[in-house]
């Protein structure tokens, strides 16, 4: 269908998207290596109405064939302590440790795929209770990475 150059933090990647872009999956390839994505479409905030104003509504852009919106950015969880791996990869590193109190941001781990390093960041404020993931295990999506003590 449709190829690309994307640069993610400064690595420029080839993608070619192999199936329809408006599917909740889409087939593409990523420098040769083929990959299954999730694509979620983000709506768009409408406008209040302006008073008076006509009541039809203008329509909508379509869609541009090959976009792949990006999907929202939150990381899985099984209950609201633990933090779970947001994609397929190998944990390359871990920044923290059982007792260890970080903050929204932090870097908790990171996890590499597709040749690209992954950090993984802390959506809450808290102390690190059990760490379940070490350097050099490969994870599933969902994976528990970690467990919040509070």
């Amino acid at each position: 269908m449709s190829s690309y150059r994307i640069t993610v933090n400064g690595q420029t990647f080839e993608v070619e998207v192999l199936s329809d872009p408006r599917m909740g999956q889409v087939q593409v390839r990523v420098d040769g290596t083929p990959v299954r994505v999730d694509v979620v479409e983000i709506p768009e905030p409408q406008p209040p109405a302006a008073s008076g104003a006509d009541s039809g509504h203008a329509p909508r852009t379509p869609p541009v064939p090959g976009h792949v919106p990006p999907a929202p950015r939150k990381h899985g969880t099984t209950d609201s302590n633990q933090l779970t791996a947001p994609l397929p990869g190998t944990i390359i590193g871990i920044s923290v440790q059982v007792g260890q109190i970080v903050s929204v941001g932090d870097e908790l781990l990171v996890i590499e795929a597709m040749k690209m390093n992954n950090r993984i960041r802390s959506p809450r404020n808290g102390t690190i209770g059990r760490v379940h993931a070490e350097v050099g295990q490969q994870v599933g999506h969902g994976a528990p990475l970690l467990t919040w003590a509070d």
